[in-house]
């Protein structure tokens, strides 16, 4: 993409674009539904270009500088581009799991002794709508639970049934307003368009999570730089969302506090040294850069006992604080039988074991599914919610996600409320 010029019309309509905007990075990749007619898994996604950039102007849920951001986008989009040598005009958009709210809700339709239809099913999403959220947030998704039908409780598919009275579970999830005003105009000031706005912790299940977890009960945990986001599903539907406000950077900042160094060398030293597993002699020593200074002349040694000290109790804080969180909810026990972890700090050495031993639980680390393509980081944790875009954009392209936008204000805020979808 030209930073200076519109886009052009000459993007294949089986291509499509994920924009995964974090506080840490920003990573834009362009791909393609690949048709094997050979392979097992059918449809896959190969992926054409891929680039990652320092994200700017972003913390969490809160846009602090939109020309900051404009730039980070810009930039992954323009490398993107260069390397899979298409142009986009359009792009699927995370947003990020601290501006999300859970909304459990029930309705229910008089059947009158009918046949539960589509029309019925469609008519019980449309009075979710009608519900009191507020009028600070829009819905971003909405999934069925659970359909009960007179007496007769958890229907997974209702349809053709008779009955009278038609009550289903919905499970809605929410985001700011102004967050998603303020996301629009800035990615269109980069003359893209946005074909959906995506859960973040949604997405990353869309690329990790098989089949058989959700419909048995799973909860993921996607562990980024600044915040750590909760989605479990039961039934084969998400049934909680959450958020947890801390990640893999605090361990850095920790690392930097307690050596008395900078962020980037505490990074280093955290890919490079960093473990929860086994102990380490306090003779073995590694030298630390102190802080100011520009070069090793007057590095100080240190213990690497005490660098896996500092890891590990903010890495133990980590974990008691995911437990409070989702001890705290009305989850059913089912969807926290087993754990999948993914994100970039998920592949800090030892935290599946530590996790494995806190909660007496079943965890794996879980890198993308179904992906071809260029570079090794497409397969890699850190890549988990771009391609679950991307895996959101080829079901929405294949028109196996069934959506509905949502109903449109008038005037320049009914067109921003037109690249929301609402998703089942």
């Amino acid at each position: 993409m030209s930073l200076f010029k519109k886009k052009s019309n000459n993007i294949p309509s089986e291509t499509f674009a994920a924009l995964d905007i974090g506080s840490s990075k920003v990573c834009c990749a362009i791909a393609k539904m690949n048709r094997d007619i050979n392979s097992e898994k059918g449809v896959t996604v190969k992926i054409l270009g891929v680039a990652s950039h320092v994200a700017k102007g972003i913390r969490g849920a809160s846009l602090i500088n939109l020309e900051d951001l404009e730039d980070s986008i810009l930039n992954s989009i323009h490398s993107a581009e260069q390397l899979a040598e298409q142009t986009i005009r359009s792009v699927y958009v995370n947003l990020p799991a601290e501006a999300l709210q859970s909304h459990c809700i029930t309705t229910k339709i008089s059947l009158y002794g009918q046949p539960v239809k589509d029309s019925h099913l469609q008519k019980a999403l449309d009075v979710s709508r009608d519900q009191n959220i507020g009028t600070t947030r829009r819905i971003i998704h909405i999934f069925p639970i659970a359909y009960d039908l007179d007496d007769s409780t958890n229907i997974q598919d209702p349809r053709d049934m008779m009955g009278d009275t038609l009550t289903t579970t919905l499970h809605v999830i929410t985001a700011p307003v102004h967050l998603i005003a303020n996301l629009s105009a800035c990615i269109g000031r980069c003359h893209l368009d946005v074909n959906a706005f995506v859960a973040g912790p949604y997405a990353s299940a869309l690329s990790c999570l098989v089949d058989d977890e959700k419909e048995m009960g799973v909860t993921m945990l996607d562990i980024g730089s600044h915040s750590i986001s909760i989605i479990s599903f039961y039934n084969g539907s998400p049934v909680y969302l959450g958020c947890i406000p801390v990640g893999g950077h605090h361990i850095t900042h920790d690392i930097a506090q307690g050596l008395n160094t900078n962020l980037s060398q505490a990074e280093r030293l955290k890919t490079l040294y960093g473990t929860l597993l086994g102990t380490l002699d306090d003779r073995e020593t590694i030298l630390v850069t102190q802080l100011g200074e520009d070069n090793t002349t007057f590095a100080n040694p240190v213990s690497k006992s005490f660098l896996m000290h500092i890891i590990k109790a903010r890495a133990e804080e980590i974990i008691e604080a995911i437990e409070r969180v989702l001890s705290s909810h009305q989850i059913d026990p089912i969807a926290l039988q087993r754990f999948v972890i993914t994100g970039g700090s998920s592949q800090l050495q030892g935290l599946r074991e530590a996790m494995q031993s806190h909660f007496n639980r079943v965890v794996r680390v879980a890198t993308p599914q179904g992906l071809q393509g260029i570079g090794d980081v497409i397969h890699t944790p850190t890549f988990s919610l771009c391609a679950g875009l991307l895996q959101y954009a080829m079901r929405d392209h294949q028109g196996t996600q069934l959506s509905r936008a949502l109903e449109k204000p008038k005037g320049i805020i009914g067109r921003t409320w037109g690249w929301i979808r609402n998703h089942v």
